[in-house]
Order: structure tokens, then C-alpha cells, then sequence
């Protein structure tokens, strides 16, 4: 019995397809962070959370190993076609946000793709997010009660985002996308 290899030609074209689109919401996300920062930085989870589209949508269409980060690789490199003045950030997302993904599924023993694991996922990212971002940003000059509404905006974001991503995969797969690589 022969084994196929993990990420075939297919998966990583596939990948490359969903990294062209959410790259492009990468990039406009990127442009939305000064301001965003400058007049309500509170809100800022809500935008960084967005860079959770590519892992998510890849993992839910082909479920499978490694599609997050390689998702996350090839995104970023989309959006620095865009902004590359967010380089730094964008390498981030890559490490952070396509390693939570994939650590997150790894967890699961890459089997469990329902929702709820999902948003758990993004919760617990959210989470995450919120505690080392919002240090960037500054929340602890928020005052208390102001620093946990922003953690909690990462994590409400990063649960949407991720619900989001999962109803586009999830889409892409019943549209039968995803059939070539099952």
C-alpha cells in the first residue's frame, strides 16, 4: 500500500488560491491598524483577528496537516505585494497565528474539524492575542476594566473571524472544491 504525500500539488495550489484572497484582506487590514490604533484602540482586536482567515478557511476546506501556516506563508506574501511596510507583522501572523492554527489542529490529532473546535480555537487564539498585542498596543494604560473589554474584543474577534473563515471553507468544500484531495 502506498501512501500519499500529505500536500500534494493539488492541496498546495489550493492553498496558493485561498492565500490570493484573504492576502488582499490581510493587506487592508494592515492599512486599518493606524488608524484604528490612533482613534480606538480598543477595537484593534477586531482588526488584527482578520489575519485569522487564511489558516481557518484552509483547514476547513481540506482538512489537513500544515494547510494553516503554508496558507499564512503564501497570504503574507500576498499582502506585502500590498503593504510592505507591515513585514514585521505579517511574519508574526505567520509564526503566531498559522502556528496556534496548526497547533491547535495538532491537538486534536488533525481529526477534529467540527465548529465548535474551531471557535474554541479561536477563542483560546483570541485569548492569546489579546494578552501579547494588546501589550503593544498599550492596554495597560487602559485601566483595568477598559484592558479586559480589549482582551475581550480579541477574543470576540478572533471568534468571528473564525467563524467566518469556517463558512467560506465550508462553502468552497460543498461546492466541491475540495473533492480532488479527499
Amino acid at each position: 500500500m502506498t501512501t500519499r504525500p500529505p500536500l500534494s500539488t493539488r492541496i498546495l495550489l489550493i492553498c496558493a488560491a485561498i492565500a490570493v484572497g484573504t492576502g488582499i484582506l490581510s493587506a487592508l487590514a494592515g492599512y486599518l491598524t493606524i488608524p484604528v490604533v490612533a482613534g480606538a484602540p480598543i477595537l484593534y482586536g477586531f482588526i488584527l483577528s482578520m489575519h485569522l482567515l487564511p489558516g481557518i478557511v484552509a483547514q476547513e476546506m481540506l482538512r489537513t496537516r500544515w494547510v494553516a501556516l503554508i496558507t499564512h506563508l503564501l497570504a503574507a506574501l500576498v499582502a506585502l505585494a500590498m503593504s510592505p511596510q507591515w513585514f514585521l507583522s505579517y511574519v508574526a501572523a505567520i509564526a503566531i497565528m498559522g502556528g496556534a492554527q496548526e497547533g491547535w489542529a495538532a491537538i486534536g490529532r488533525y481529526q477534529k474539524w467540527s465548529t465548535a473546535w474551531m471557535l474554541a480555537g479561536g477563542a483560546v487564539l483570541g485569548l492569546l492575542l489579546g494578552l501579547t498585542a494588546g501589550l503593544g498596543i498599550g492596554i495597560s494604560k487602559f485601566g483595568i476594566a477598559l484592558a479586559l473589554v480589549s482582551v475581550l474584543v480579541y477574543v470576540a474577534g478572533s471568534v468571528f473571524w473564525t467563524f467566518v473563515g469556517v463558512l467560506i471553507g465550508r462553502s468552497m468544500r460543498k461546492a466541491g472544491l475540495a473533492r480532488t484531495v479527499s
